[in-house]
């Protein structure tokens, strides 16, 4: 069975986050997750109050990066966020994005992602030894100093590339693409993840595969799928390496730049582009659409992403809450 889960970017009010998170968990969805991008409120103390209003929902994360942050200190807040929340956290973690607005480039992502999560387990178990990876280190001396509710936290890779994703699928719990609808891109993906469990020694299918599309949900199916083209008009320049296998070169995404500064939205995103990226509709044409999707991929849970929808995230979060969420727990 699909998991469904709630994404929420940091630029709400911080009462509108617990209200989301409040509703999210009545509806019964799997995960609440809070977007840590650059710019944007920090995750971190949103989830702290989230996981203080509410009981059951998982919170995490998605995704963090040691770039801004060190592992070191991203293994503090996931094991406080899990005290916090009773055990319900993840460590969602990836590269980094948007880092060029701060001048930060990432050395040796791969290594560097794989280090930080070593790290962060290192310090969950209270192992007290000397790290020396090739990105980040960690004296003998570096061990947190309380006990963890868990030693083991669930890890999250988000990652849209193929060597990142062979590696995260030797070490991670789950591995998330964002912002992509795409079932051709997802099995590609899936086919790295799996090489990269079995050379580890691992059954691939320990591995969840979450796909994170920019949604739009309305009772008005063309306005979601406005607003559903509206947004990835802005986005579209930032998913490469997706777009280059997907066949949507340069000049593609600089046209749509072009058309989306002068407002043509329609002219910017073409049906098929919006098809690779975007989960859009009416309620009946999400469930509909994910049936498909996880018919052809191996998707383990779908998470929500921003926009929501055209008449905001709350009745997005009804809507979807109301009539998607109870689908897919029946069947």
């Amino acid at each position: 069975m699909v998991q469904l889960s709630f994404g929420i970017s940091g630029s709400k009010a911080i009462g509108d986050y617990i209200e989301l998170a409040g509703l999210a968990e009545g509806y019964g969805f799997h995960t609440l997750s809070i977007f840590d991008d650059l710019m944007f409120k920090p995750a971190w103390p949103i989830l702290y109050v989230v996981a203080q209003q509410t009981q059951r929902i998982r919170v995490g994360p998605s995704v963090s990066n040691p770039y801004l942050i060190h592992p070191a200190i991203l293994a503090e807040q996931a094991a406080l966020l899990d005290e916090i929340s009773g055990g319900r956290a993840y460590l969602g973690i990836g590269r980094g994005a948007f880092l060029d607005l701060v001048q930060v480039t990432p050395e040796k992502p791969i290594a560097g992602v794989r280090e930080a999560v070593e790290i962060a387990r290192q310090l969950w178990r209270g192992e007290k030894r000397v790290y020396d990876g090739k990105v980040f280190q960690l004296s003998a001396d570096a061990h947190l100093h309380w006990q963890p509710l868990r030693n083991e936290i669930p890890v999250m890779i988000g990652t849209w590339g193929p060597r990142m994703c062979r590696m995260a699928g030797a070490i991670a719990n789950e591995v998330k693409a964002g912002a992509m609808w795409s079932a051709e891109y997802g099995q590609f993906m899936w086919t790295h993840i799996a090489e990269g469990a079995r050379a580890a020694g691992r059954n691939p299918a320990e591995v969840g595969l979450v796909f994170g599309p920019l949604t739009s949900v309305s009772t008005d199916r063309q306005q979601a799928k406005a607003f559903a083209r509206r947004t990835l008009a802005f986005y579209l320049p930032y998913l490469s390496p997706m777009t280059d296998h997907l066949g949507i070169g340069p000049e593609e995404v600089a046209y749509a730049q072009a058309a989306a500064a002068r407002g043509d939205f329609e002219a910017a995103i073409s049906q098929r582009v919006l098809d690779h990226f975007a989960l859009y509709g009416a309620p009946h044409d999400i469930i509909e659409q994910i049936e498909r999707m996880a018919a052809e991929t191996h998707v383990t849970r779908i998470e929500f992403g921003m926009p929501h929808g055209p008449d905001g995230s709350v009745e997005a979060l009804h809507l979807l809450g109301k009539q998607v969420v109870p689908h897919f727990a029946k069947s």
